[in-house]
């Protein structure tokens, strides 16, 4: 993790040295400086693998490499501030120029004040510098050759991406496990009495043996989900938050949000949801061994029907007896021979059989090493998979580190090995993830917006690879899929030791409170998780030096923790998550905070954004979704000319929008585009071609002139070719003209379209002859149109939805959209739904024939208050797996 922070700083000082040498020695007078940090630095860079790996055994080394992590922090600092400062004063000193008040010669001094500032920071790190590599002398280190980082990234990233389709990580982590899940699902679904309630049956094990594995197995088995009405799947992990958890209960059972803010209206709730239904409750990684706290969690779940069972994960046997289990599963360690089939079926995927039948032998000393356990000989089977021979395999057998007490006792070695193979970078994104709590749900964009903001990547696509790159050596696990790209992680989880080994290389950096509690004063903190559940702890006197914070997590804060002084305290801070925090309006000294580059304000109370945030002219995010109470963003939000991401979404408030967006020039994510009267216009889009993802346009005023049409055919919309997702959003009583409408051409490229409370009486054309990629569309209180677009000739559509379209009376033969001889109309439909189309009477019997074919891949149809309705095409209600007809009260079916 120190090669990668300083080879980070040593690229910082090269390009200054390469690109404003001439400023340096002008106005700074320290290009000698800056030459020797980059010199001495590149020099510590090679003895940096031989430092990590000695600092086991040497408590002296492991207090330099801190050392040496601080120094190359305050540079990262000072060079951060003398980019800002300059880049202040370009964006800011035309308009005090011209100034009747502030002279010109002001104006140099002050430019003049902060660079002698500046100066002198760098001399005296040009100072300490030297301290700290005498005191690396001393040790004696062995020397290597340094590849560059970047090219080594580059070089690994390739590997990885000629291997990533290769290889599905879930389907190997079943092995050795099926009479474990038939032995507990004969248990679970047994025909017994529940007594005073639910029977609990506990999966007993150590950590990394595949305890939550098995449960998944048996919680997804078809004969569990044809035995229980209602199954719930909860993280309880540690601490044991009962209101959480019964929360999430809740929002599983009633597949919604809940607003209850009370334990008791919480169990209330469940209680009343799951009576008289049997249900499976799976509690996964419980720990606390304190019966009230699961008393009252038990007593809420006892009305279920008889044969209701609860499932529960835990590495402690005291855990499962507190909770009165009936049976207790007994999880044991893997085989050597299922470990390798396990090990094997990851690491030799794709290759060649007589390749394999090379390193069998040494693999199968390797899965020994593993010691049974499925987690790592998953982890190892990810590291040799990108060792391609024998030599690179017997080095992994022959490492010492298998050697290390202290390894093999905490971190697990087969996490270690793992670990060292990773390039720098890699090693870096992967130790930050220690900041967020236990059993987090990490969102992986998010995730790399703040791998950006800390500056470990510099753009989207070098953070996918990464994050990829540490998915396939499992580093994660839980991996959820997008739903339109399975090669696309939107979610995922830590393993709970592969967390604990990332908050061991972190120790001193990287810090959740949830997880430390009694652990207080550390001296060199860097990225700090503050939980809700800690909301009333006196962060600056118990916990770190709030000025070496590099990351501020705290969700939930109060008024009185949201102080000014708080932000004049987090002078070094990239990221500032405060979701959820109860504040009305951010304080002015956020404007102080020159170094931030990531601001989460989500589900907060926000009403107003101060002025002076857009003097943040590093910031690349900015969250403020479901800030419902926002009015207005700031007229200066043009100065942010870094930001990439505003997420705006869900902020009904919001009535316009400031013109200084569309001259964002880095933007690419916007959530939500305001056309209005005091808002922009259709025309303003026209810059933002580089905009990625799903777009909402809100329709604020009646667009129906002839300028209205030239401002949508400004807009080029066809041209913003990385937009996936558009839904056009119009306002009650707001009417949009046809040919403004036809003017607002999407890109060939869309995938989503969706209309919502469209008051047109005809839908453009170009829905069915532009959008072949078009996968899934929307129809959403379109009151006015009386018919449906020839939508069968749309060649990758899956999903159709039609919702509210009072004026719909018939559906035809129009519908389809073919004719021709062995044409198919919805080749791809898959799932086709109609809601509250309340006047809808007839739909047209088509009847196939061999020249047409209809609908060949339809899983699912709805219809759902369409109360008028009285035909339905027959081979429609026959073919679906899934016939889903509610008050339809006027159709017949047979």
């Amino acid at each position: 993790m120190a090669d990668a922070l300083i080879s980070n700083v040593v690229e910082q000082l090269f390009n200054i040295l390469n690109h404003q040498a001439q400023e340096l020695k002008r106005t700074l007078g320290v290009k000698n400086e800056i030459k020797n940090l980059s010199s001495k630095l590149e020099k510590i860079r090679e003895v940096l693998a031989d430092a990590e790996k000695r600092s086991f055994k040497d408590n002296g080394i492991k207090l330099w490499i801190e050392d040496l992590k601080d120094f190359s922090y305050e540079v990262d600092d000072v060079l951060d501030e003398w980019r800002t400062r300059t880049l202040r004063h370009q964006i800011e000193s035309p308009e005090v120029s011209r100034s009747s008040f502030l002279p010109m010669w002001c104006i140099q001094f002050k430019k003049f004040v902060v660079h002698r500032d500046i100066a002198k920071k760098i001399k005296e790190l040009d100072s300490t510098l030297d301290r700290i590599t005498k005191e690396k002398d001393q040790f004696k280190f062995d020397y290597a050759s340094v590849t560059h980082t970047c090219a080594a990234s580059y070089s690994d990233h390739q590997e990885l991406m000629r291997v990533t389709t290769a290889f599905d990580m879930a389907a190997s982590d079943i092995q050795g496990r099926k009479s474990d899940a038939s032995a507990l699902i004969s248990k679970l679904v047994e025909n017994s009495g529940n007594g005073n309630g639910p029977a609990v049956i506990s999966i007993l094990g150590a950590g990394g043996i595949g305890k939550t594995t098995l449960a998944q197995l048996v919680f997804g088995n078809e004969q569990i989900k044809a035995h229980f009405e209602e199954k719930v799947w909860i993280c309880v992990s540690s601490p044991f938050n009962l209101f959480d958890i019964a929360k999430a209960i809740v929002e599983s059972t009633t597949k919604s949000s809940t607003n209850l803010s009370q334990l008791q209206l919480l169990l209330e709730k469940i209680q009343s949801t799951l009576s008289g239904k049997r249900f499976l409750l799976v509690m996964d990684d419980v720990w606390t061994e304190q019966d009230e706290e699961w008393n009252p969690l038990k007593n809420s779940l006892k009305d279920g029907l008889p044969g209701s069972r609860i499932l529960v994960t835990s590495r402690s046997e005291r855990v499962a007896r507190m909770m009165g289990s009936v049976y207790l599963h007994q999880l044991h360690l893997l085989s050597n021979s299922d470990a390798w089939l396990l090990l094997s079926r990851i690491a030799f995927s794709g290759r060649r059989e007589e390749d394999c039948e090379k390193l069998k032998d040494i693999g199968q000393k390797i899965a020994q090493k593993c010691k049974g356990l499925p987690l790592a000989a998953r982890v190892m089977g990810s590291l040799l998979r990108f060792k391609y021979t024998k030599y690179d395999w017997q080095n992994v057998l022959d490492n010492k580190i298998w050697e290390l007490e202290k390894v093999v006792k905490n971190l697990f070695p087969h996490l270690y090995l793992s670990y060292n193979d990773l390039t720098p970078k890699m090693k870096q994104c992967f130790s930050y993830c220690a900041v967020f709590p236990k059993d987090y749900v990490i969102e992986a964009d998010k995730l790399i917006r703040i791998w950006m903001a800390q500056s470990y990547v510099t753009v989207e696509s070098e953070g996918r690879e990464l994050f990829e790159g540490l998915a396939m050596r499992s580093f994660f696990q839980d991996l959820e899929k997008d739903a339109t790209d399975s090669n696309i992680i939107i979610y995922c989880k830590m393993h709970d030791i592969v967390h604990d080994f990332a908050q061991f290389l972190t120790r001193n950096e990287c810090y959740s409170i949830d997880q430390h509690e009694d652990k207080v004063g550390i001296k060199n903190l860097r990225h700090l998780s503050w939980p809700r559940t800690r909301g009333n702890m006196n962060l600056t006197a118990s916990i770190c030096d709030v000025g070496k914070l590099r990351s501020f997590f705290a969700q939930d804060l109060s008024l009185t923790q949201l102080t000014p002084d708080l932000f004049n305290g987090l002078k070094s801070v990239r990221v500032l998550g405060l979701h959820g925090c109860v504040l009305v309006e951010l304080p002015k000294e956020i404007g102080n905070l020159l170094h931030l580059r990531y601001i989460d304000l989500s589900w907060s109370n926000v009403k107003e954004l101060p002025d002076a945030i857009c003097s943040l002219y590093n910031l690349q995010t900015l969250d403020l979704e479901r800030c419902n109470g926002l009015s207005r963003l700031p007229k200066g939000i043009g100065n942010l000319i870094n930001l990439r991401h505003l997420n705006i979404r869900h902020t009904f408030s919001l009535e316009m929008m400031p013109q200084g967006i569309t001259q964002l020039p880095q933007l690419c994510r916007l959530s939500k585009f305001i056309v209005g009267k005091e808002s922009c216009k259709l025309g303003d889009m026209e810059k933002l071609n580089q905009l990625k993802g799903d777009l909402s346009i809100l329709f604020r005023c009646d667009l129906n002139n002839a300028a209205d049409v030239e401002e949508a055919e400004k807009a080029e919309l066809r041209n913003k070719k990385h937009i996936k997702e558009l839904w056009l959003v119009f306002n009650q009583g707001v009417d949009v003209g046809i040919d403004v409408m036809e003017a607002l051409k999407p890109p060939a490229e869309l995938q989503t379209l969706k209309f919502n409370s469209y008051k047109g009486a005809h839908f453009p054309s170009w829905i069915t002859l532009s959008l072949d990629n078009l996968r899934s569309l929307t129809f959403y209180g379109c009151l006015n149109c009386s018919s449906l677009p020839p939508l069968g000739k749309l060649p990758s559509l899956e999903t159709l939805e039609i919702s509210r379209m009072k004026e719909l009376r018939y559906v035809g033969s129009e519908f389809l959209g073919v004719a021709e001889v062995g044409a198919v109309a919805f080749p791809k439909l898959k799932k086709l739904s109609f809601f509250s189309c309340g006047k809808w009477e007839e739909w047209e019997d088509f009847k196939e024939e061999a020249t047409i074919i209809i609908m060949p891949c339809i899983r699912e149809l709805k219809l759902q208050h369409c109360t008028k309705l009285k035909t339905v095409p027959h081979h429609l209600l026959s073919r679906p797996e899934s016939l889903n007809i509610f008050n339809c009260p006027s159709l017949k079916v047979e």
